[in-house]
């Protein structure tokens, strides 16, 4: 039998079988360069390890273009905005709408005062009717009785001027007594001269003077009663005339009191309407009040919704970032052979995504552990810096900015993260605050750890290809 003939530059059995099994590794995920020692012909080892070299090189524009997606796609910064203006509106549609049932309660407060002050002015006018009403026949009943007064004042005038008859007559039986008595005088002296023919005469002319004593005695009585009577019947005429002034000066006053209490009734009546109207405009805008409280009710719960859809859209983004991510971790690790500026950016994205994964975790987006935060030396920077051997990098003040920074970052997050533990989620989000403030100091210590490169040689970088319809 024949042997078949080996092509010309096949390498020998030995350095075939190392190349499929070294191939059989690469198609099996493991990109390590192959050991060549053991290889007839170095060069078969070496050309494969060229080509495992020239493969991670030709993702490294995929990696980096992920690591770009990921600085956009990473950045939460416009759903923190849309969720903060979301809470803010919701905040003060809380607030309005507890104000607006403190005013619908205020309202119905005030409505049912007006209630009882429509009552009580409508009470009020009635007292105010019944006031005028009595005193007009308050005013009836002292003019009745001023008249009446003064046809008593008249008739004691009246009378009055009846005792100055009786004085008038009394003078009169005074005269005559006092005639009467000279007479008897007289006739009592004729008797004398009589003798005792005139004895008779003389009895008779005694009992004259006796009639006449006692006449002007009784005269003198009357005159007496008269005088004191018509004292009295002056000082009452007095009193009269004073009471009937008083009478007609308090009537006076009463009537310009009935008059200021009309006056009051009109005014009463124009409060009265002006009441009712306002408890009227009280019941419409408690009506209207009630609505918008209702309405502000549903606008509360309209943002109620929308937050919970915010979280939703800013959850869903966070796992669609979450994949590419790993997609480009997965890729930077194992199929990408990146240069060191390039792991400069991808150092800055992982920790821009640290610090808004801090953010997630605040408001409930997802649930980190600690470990994932507390860990600096072990994160991709801090193997990366602990990995460095050139002085030119490790003993710069560039090098030295940046691990402070990068410490920064890790410390906040982790104080974050245990505030939210604690259930204090504005604490979380303030200590999110200082990770935000510190990544910015840590971005641009970035920037000049990559001009420290630069200057050291470290210049090569992946120039992202863009492809174009």
């Amino acid at each position: 039998m024949f042997k078949k003939k080996k092509s010309a530059g096949m390498p020998p059995n030995n350095d075939m079988q190392l190349l499929m099994e070294a191939m059989d590794r690469v198609i099996g995920g493991q990109y390590s360069d192959i050991d060549t020692s053991a290889f007839i012909n170095p060069e078969y080892g070496q050309k494969l390890n060229e080509l495992i070299h020239a493969f991670k090189k030709s993702n490294n524009n995929f990696v980096m273009r992920l690591n770009d997606a990921m600085g956009s796609i990473g950045d939460n910064s416009y759903v923190k905005k849309t969720l903060d203006q979301v809470n803010s509106q919701a905040q003060s549609i809380s607030e309005m709408e507890i104000a607006s049932q403190n005013m619908e309660n205020s309202i119905n407060t005030i409505s049912e005062s007006m209630g009882h002050i429509r009552d009580n002015t409508h009470s009020m006018l009635r007292v105010v009717q019944n006031s005028t009403e009595n005193m007009n026949e308050s005013i009836k009943v002292v003019n009745e009785s001023s008249e009446k007064i003064s046809k008593i004042n008249t008739e004691i005038q009246e009378f009055q001027d009846k005792i100055d008859k009786i004085g008038e007559i009394v003078d009169i039986v005074k005269q005559v007594a006092s005639q009467s008595n000279l007479l008897a005088l007289n006739a009592s002296i004729e008797a004398a001269r009589a003798g005792e023919a005139g004895k008779g005469f003389a009895v008779v002319a005694e009992q004259v003077r006796q009639l006449s004593n006692n006449t002007s005695e009784s005269a003198e009585d009357i005159v007496r009663y008269v005088t004191e009577l018509r004292s009295d019947i002056g000082v009452l005429a007095v009193s009269m005339n004073d009471t009937t002034a008083k009478l007609e000066e308090g009537n006076i006053k009463v009537e310009e009191s009935l008059m200021d209490i009309e006056k009051m009734a009109e005014q009463m009546k124009h409060i009265r309407e002006k009441v009712d109207k306002i408890f009227d405009d009280i019941d419409t805008q408690s009506s209207v009040t009630k609505s918008f409280t209702s309405q502000v009710a549903n606008i509360s719960e309209s943002y109620d919704e929308l937050s919970k859809d915010c979280l939703e859209q800013g959850t869903h983004e966070y796992q669609i970032g979450r994949y590419i991510d790993t997609a480009r971790s997965d890729m930077v690790r194992g199929f990408a052979e990146i240069t060191q500026q390039d792991w400069l950016r991808v150092f800055e994205i992982d920790h821009f995504i640290l610090m808004w994964r801090v953010y997630n975790n605040a408001v409930g987006f997802e649930q980190l552990k600690l470990t994932q935060l507390n860990n600096p030396e072990s994160c991709k920077l801090g193997l990366w810096m602990g990995s460095q051997t050139d002085r030119g990098i490790t003993g710069s003040p560039e090098f030295a900015a940046l691990k402070r920074a990068h410490m920064d970052i890790h410390k906040w997050a982790s104080e974050s993260w245990k505030a939210k533990d604690a259930g204090n989620m504005q604490m979380a989000l303030e200590y999110f605050q200082k990770t935000y403030d510190a990544f910015f100091v840590y971005k641009n210590a970035i920037k000049d750890m990559q001009e420290r490169l630069n200057q050291l040689g470290y210049t090569e970088k992946t120039e992202i290809i863009i492809f174009r319809n």
